[in-house]
C-alpha cells in the first residue's frame, strides 16, 4: 500500500512538471524569442525586398497541437510605397505553422502543418508599363551542406484571392480559392507541392472579352519550384471547369526582366458554356442554348518571354463537334456542326501579327450543307480571307439570313464564293488599305415564293448571281420566274456592295445599283384582304440587313422596268408600261413613265418618293392621259384603281410613327377628243385632278356638250367600300334644252321629252351624290341646287299643260313661247322644289311655286290671269316675246290655282287667296329649311 502511494506521488509530480513545461515553454518562447522571431523575419524580408512589411503579431502554443509547437502570425501585410498612396500587394490575415518541438535539434525538420487564412495578392501594371507587385530577391547558394530538408504533411489555404491587372496590355485576371489542401516537401533547392483546391475564376479579361465570369473550378495540383534556377514546373495538374477536365503542364522561369513561360492547357469544354464564355456580350446569342449538344476540344500553348510590356507567343488549336445547334433568333437547327481552327499571335506576339485560321467550319441539316474556310489576320487592321461553298434550301437560307417573309421560300441555292477584304466596322481604328475582293457565284434553282394571298405564287425561279472582283460588283444575271403564272426576268449590277456590307461609308464608297426588269403581268385587280397580323418577334440585326440595305437604300440606284400588263380593279388595265427609276440618297425619281390603257388611251408621266428604312414615304406621280374616245365611267374606275394600288402597299412604320401616313399624291391630266358618259356625249374633253388622302380633288373638268360648254370642279371620295361620295360645282353655258332633255329622256327620267322643248340655258349647280359600282350617280341619292337663266324657251305639245288648260284651244296651248327667265331649283330624294318662279308666256304672266316628285306626284301653286288666258292676243304676244326690244306685259289681275298631278293626270282647281298664301309661305319655309339642312351656298357662281 505504501509502495502504491509512492508511485502516485511520482505520477503527480511528473504531471505537474509536464503542465509546468506546457505553460512555461510558450511563455519562455514568447518572452525570449518573440521579438527575435519578429526581428528575424523583418531582417530576412528586408534583405530580399525594398517593400514595406507592416507590423504583425507572433504567438506560440503547445496546447493547440500538443506535443507539437504552434506558431501563429497575425495580420501580415506587404505594401508598395512608390505610388501616390500605399498599395497592399500581399496580405494574410492569419498564418499558422505547426513544428515538432525536437526539430530544433535535428538536421531534418518537419513542419507538421501550415494554415493560411484570408490571403490577398494584387499585382498592377499601369498604362505606361510600370509594374507594381511583389518583388523578392532570392539568393543563389552553391553550398547546400547546411540546408535542411523540410516535409510539410498538411498545407491548408482558405479564402485566398489573386488579382492581376495590366492596363498596358489591357488584360486582367482574378481568382478566388475557397479552400486548398496540399502537402509539401522542401528538399533543397526544390520545393514540391501537391494536393487539391477549389474556388472560382472571377474573370479572365482582355481588350474585348470577359471569360469564365464567376465560373467555379476544382483542381488537382502537382507543382515543383527550384529557387536556384527560379523555375516552377506543373506536372499531372488537372482543373475541372464547366464539369469537364482541363490539363495544365509546363514551366515558368523568372528572369531579370519578366519571366519565360512554356505552359500548355488542353482539354474539352461543353460547347454552349465554352462559347458563352468565349464570345463578347454582343455575340453571346451565337452560343446557342443549353440544348446544344457537343464539346470543344482545345490545346493552348504559351511559350516565350513575358512581362509588363511583353507578350509570350500564344497558340490555340480548337475543334468543335456539336449537334442540334439552333441559330439564334431563327427556326434554323443544324443537325451537325464541325469547327476546326487555330489562333496565334504571330512572330511579334502582338495583335498586328495575330492570325485566326479556320481549317473548316461545316454545318449540315439534312441535305443542306455549308462549308467555310479562311483566315483573319492583323487584329488592329483586320483582313478576312475566306471561301464559302455549299448548297442550301432557300427556306434555310432565308431563315438563316433573316430575309423578310423568310417562311415563304422554296427551292435550292448553291454558293461558291471567295472573299478577301479588310473589316471596316466603326470600331476598327486603322482599317487596312486593301480594297475588298470577292469572286464566285450564287445559283438559285426551282425557286418558289409563297406570298400570303392565294394568287401570289412565284414559281420556276431561276437566278445566276455573279460576284466580280472589279469594284466588288454583284451581277444579277437572268433572274427568271413566274409570278401567279406570269413570267418575269431581272438583270443588273450592284457596285461597292461588299465594302458597304463590311461597314464602309456610303459617303466615300456609295453603293450603285443598275437594274433592268421585265414583267409579263402584275395583278392588282383583287382587293387586298385585311387581316390582323400576328405580333412578330423582334428582329435581330444581321449582316444580311446591311446587304438588303445596300440594295434598297444605297445612295445611287438606276433601273429600267417594263411591264406588259397591269391588271387593275377597274374595267381598264394598263399595258406596255415602261419607266426609268433613279435614286440618290433617299430621293427616288421616276423621270419618265410611258404606258397605254387597254381601252385606247396613252399615259405619260413622272414621279418621285422618299425611300428610307421606314419604307416608302411621300410618293408623288404626275400623269397625262390622252384618248381619242373616252368613256368617263372607265376613267373614274381607273382613278379608283390607282388609289386602291397605293392602298395595297403597307409601309413599315418606325417606333416614332405609331400610324401610317396618307402622304401620297397623284396629279392627273386627261384629254379626249370625244367623251361618253352614259347619255352624256361630248367632245374636246379636259380634266385635271389630284388624288390624295383617299380623295380625288377635281380641279377642272371642261367639255363641249348639248350644244354648249360644261365646266366643273369638286371632289370624290375613293376609299369608301359602300360607294363613291361625290360633290361637284357645275356650270353650263348655252346648253341646248332640246339636247339636254333628250339625254334625260334616255335616262328614263319623268321630265319633258326633248321634242317638247326648245331654247338654251346657262346655269350654276352644286351637286352631291354617290356613284355606284358602275360609277354612275344614284338618282335617289342626288342633292342638287341649281341657279339657271333660261333663254328663248318654247314648249311644244306638252300634254300636262294641254290637260290642265283643256278649256283653251290647242292652237294656244300646243306651242307656248316664254320670255327669258331666272330660276332656282332644289333636287333631293327625287323631289324638285321650285320657289317663286316668274314666267311670262304668250298665254299669260305666270307666278309658280311648287314641288315635283319624279314619276310620282306634283303640286304647283299658280298665280295667273284667267282673263289673259281666255282673251289675250296670242299672235301679238308671241311677237313681243320674240322681239327683244319690245315692251313686256304687265302683271294684271291674277287668279290663284292649284295644279296637281295624281295617277298620271294633271288637274287644276281654284284656290282661295288666304289658303293660297298659307300654302305658298309653307313652301317657302320648306325651301329655306332644306337649303339650311344641306348647307347649300346659294351664292355659288361659276
Amino acid at each position: 500500500m505504501a509502495r502504491f502511494a509512492h508511485w502516485i506521488k511520482i505520477g503527480v509530480a511528473a504531471a505537474g512538471v509536464l503542465v509546468l513545461v506546457i505553460f512555461l515553454i510558450p511563455l519562455f518562447l514568447a518572452t525570449v524569442y518573440k521579438e527575435k522571431v519578429i526581428q528575424a523575419i523583418r531582417d530576412e524580408f528586408a534583405s530580399h525586398s525594398e517593400q514595406r512589411l507592416a507590423d504583425f503579431d507572433v504567438n506560440f502554443s503547445l496546447l493547440r497541437h500538443f506535443p507539437h509547437l504552434s506558431i501563429q502570425l497575425d495580420n501580415i501585410s506587404i505594401h508598395d510605397h512608390q505610388g501616390a498612396k500605399p498599395l497592399e500587394i500581399v496580405g494574410i490575415n492569419q498564418a499558422h505553422l505547426v513544428i515538432g518541438t525536437t526539430d530544433f535539434f535535428r538536421e531534418i525538420r518537419t513542419v507538421r502543418e501550415i494554415f493560411l487564412k484570408g490571403v490577398r495578392y494584387h499585382q498592377w501594371v499601369d498604362s505606361t508599363g510600370h509594374k507594381t507587385g511583389f518583388a523578392w530577391k532570392s539568393e543563389s547558394r552553391s553550398d547546400t551542406t547546411h540546408m535542411h530538408s523540410v516535409t510539410i504533411p498538411e498545407i491548408r489555404i482558405e479564402d485566398a484571392t489573386v488579382v492581376i491587372e495590366n492596363a498596358y496590355k489591357k488584360n486582367a485576371f482574378a481568382l478566388t480559392i475557397r479552400q486548398a489542401d496540399l502537402t509539401g516537401h522542401l528538399n533543397h533547392p526544390t520545393l514540391q507541392l501537391q494536393g487539391r483546391l477549389n474556388g472560382s475564376i472571377d474573370f479572365i479579361r482582355n481588350r474585348k472579352l470577359t471569360l469564365f465570369r464567376g465560373q467555379p473550378f476544382s483542381a488537382t495540383v502537382q507543382y515543383a519550384y527550384n529557387p536556384t534556377t527560379k523555375t516552377g514546373t506543373f506536372s499531372q495538374t488537372q482543373l475541372r471547369v464547366n464539369g469537364a477536365p482541363v490539363q495544365l503542364v509546363g514551366t515558368h522561369q523568372k528572369l531579370a526582366e519578366g519571366s519565360f513561360l512554356n505552359l500548355g492547357l488542353s482539354g474539352v469544354q461543353p460547347a454552349h458554356d465554352f462559347l458563352k464564355a468565349l464570345l463578347p456580350d454582343s455575340l453571346k446569342r451565337y452560343a446557342g442554348d443549353t440544348a446544344l449538344k457537343g464539346n470543344v476540344a482545345f490545346r493552348f500553348r504559351m511559350r516565350g518571354r513575358t512581362g509588363a510590356m511583353v507578350r509570350a507567343h500564344n497558340d490555340i488549336h480548337f475543334q468543335l463537334q456539336a449537334q442540334n445547334y439552333r441559330w439564334p433568333k431563327t427556326p434554323v437547327v443544324f443537325q451537325t456542326v464541325q469547327v476546326k481552327g487555330n489562333w496565334n499571335n504571330g512572330a511579334a506576339h502582338s495583335r498586328e501579327t495575330a492570325r485566326l485560321t479556320l481549317q473548316q467550319f461545316r454545318v449540315q441539316s439534312g441535305e443542306d450543307t455549308l462549308v467555310l474556310r479562311g483566315t483573319l489576320t492583323n487584329f488592329v487592321s483586320p483582313v478576312a480571307d475566306a471561301t464559302i461553298q455549299g448548297k442550301l434550301s432557300l427556306l434555310q437560307l432565308a431563315q438563316l439570313m433573316n430575309w423578310p417573309g423568310d417562311s415563304l421560300y422554296r427551292g435550292t441555292a448553291a454558293i461558291d464564293l471567295a472573299v478577301r477584304s479588310p473589316l471596316l466596322y466603326a470600331n476598327v481604328a486603322q482599317p487596312a488599305p486593301e480594297e475588298p475582293y470577292w469572286s464566285g457565284q450564287l445559283q438559285i434553282r426551282d425557286g418558289c415564293l409563297l406570298f400570303p394571298k392565294s394568287a401570289g405564287r412565284c414559281t420556276a425561279l431561276k437566278a445566276d448571281i455573279q460576284f466580280l472582283p472589279e469594284n466588288n460588283r454583284l451581277r444579277i444575271q437572268e433572274v427568271v420566274g413566274k409570278l401567279d403564272g406570269r413570267s418575269f426576268n431581272l438583270n443588273g449590277e450592284v457596285t461597292n456592295l461588299l465594302r458597304y456590307v463590311l461597314g464602309g461609308s456610303q459617303e466615300i464608297h456609295p453603293v450603285r445599283t443598275q437594274l433592268a426588269a421585265h414583267w409579263q403581268e402584275l395583278d392588282f385587280s383583287k382587293p387586298a384582304v385585311s387581316t390582323s397580323p400576328k405580333p412578330a418577334p423582334k428582329k435581330v440585326p444581321s449582316s444580311t440587313d446591311s446587304l438588303l440595305a445596300g440594295l434598297l437604300f444605297g445612295t445611287e440606284y438606276s433601273a429600267t422596268i417594263r411591264i406588259d400588263r397591269i391588271r387593275l380593279p377597274s374595267r381598264e388595265d394598263l399595258s406596255d408600261m415602261s419607266f426609268v427609276v433613279h435614286k440618290k440618297g433617299e430621293l427616288v425619281r421616276v423621270p419618265q413613265l410611258l404606258c397605254k390603257t387597254t381601252l385606247g388611251g396613252s399615259i405619260a408621266g413622272l414621279g418621285h418618293f422618299q425611300l428610307n428604312p421606314d419604307g416608302i414615304q411621300e410618293p408623288y406621280a404626275a400623269l397625262r392621259l390622252a384618248y381619242d374616245r373616252l368613256d368617263l365611267q372607265r376613267l373614274v374606275s381607273l382613278l379608283a384603281g390607282l388609289n386602291s394600288m397605293q392602298a395595297t402597299y403597307r409601309r413599315p412604320v418606325s417606333p416614332k410613327r405609331k400610324t401610317g401616313l396618307s402622304d401620297y399624291r397623284f396629279d392627273l391630266e386627261v384629254k379626249a377628243r370625244k367623251l361618253d358618259y352614259q347619255t352624256l356625249k361630248g367632245n374636246d374633253f379636259g380634266l385635271k385632278t389630284v388624288i390624295k388622302d383617299e380623295t380625288a380633288q377635281l380641279e377642272r373638268l371642261t367639255m363641249n356638250a348639248f350644244g354648249g360648254r360644261l365646266g366643273s370642279h369638286g371632289l370624290m371620295k375613293l376609299g369608301d367600300p359602300k360607294g363613291f361620295p361625290t360633290t361637284l360645282n357645275v356650270t353650263l353655258q348655252r346648253m341646248d334644252l332640246y339636247q339636254l332633255f333628250r339625254a334625260a329622256e334616255e335616262m328614263n327620267l319623268d321630265v319633258l321629252k326633248g321634242e317638247n322643248i326648245r331654247g338654251t340655258v346657262d346655269c350654276s349647280m352644286t351637286l352631291r351624290t354617290d356613284l355606284n359600282n358602275d360609277f354612275l350617280p344614284e338618282v335617289d341619292k342626288i342633292t342638287a341646287y341649281t341657279k339657271a337663266s333660261i333663254r328663248a324657251m318654247e314648249l311644244i305639245d306638252v300634254q300636262p299643260i294641254q290637260q290642265a288648260l283643256r278649256f283653251l284651244p290647242k292652237a294656244k296651248t300646243g306651242h307656248i313661247y316664254f320670255e327669258d327667265v331666272d330660276a332656282q331649283f332644289l333636287l333631293h330624294q327625287n323631289r324638285i322644289l321650285m320657289p317663286d318662279l316668274n314666267l311670262t308666256s304668250n298665254l299669260s304672266y305666270l307666278h309658280l311655286n311648287g314641288d315635283y316628285t319624279l314619276n310620282k306626284k306634283a303640286a304647283f301653286l299658280v298665280e295667273i290671269s284667267l282673263t289673259d288666258l281666255l282673251f289675250g292676243n296670242n299672235k301679238r304676244r308671241i311677237r313681243q316675246i320674240q322681239d327683244a326690244d319690245s315692251t313686256r306685259m304687265n302683271k294684271g289681275l291674277t287668279n290663284h290655282l292649284l295644279l296637281h298631278r295624281d295617277l298620271g293626270k294633271y288637274r287644276m282647281k281654284l284656290f282661295g287667296r288666304r289658303d293660297f298664301e298659307t300654302h305658298k309661305q309653307s313652301l317657302r319655309d320648306e325651301w329655306q329649311t332644306e337649303l339650311n339642312r344641306h348647307k347649300i351656298d346659294t351664292t355659288f357662281v361659276r
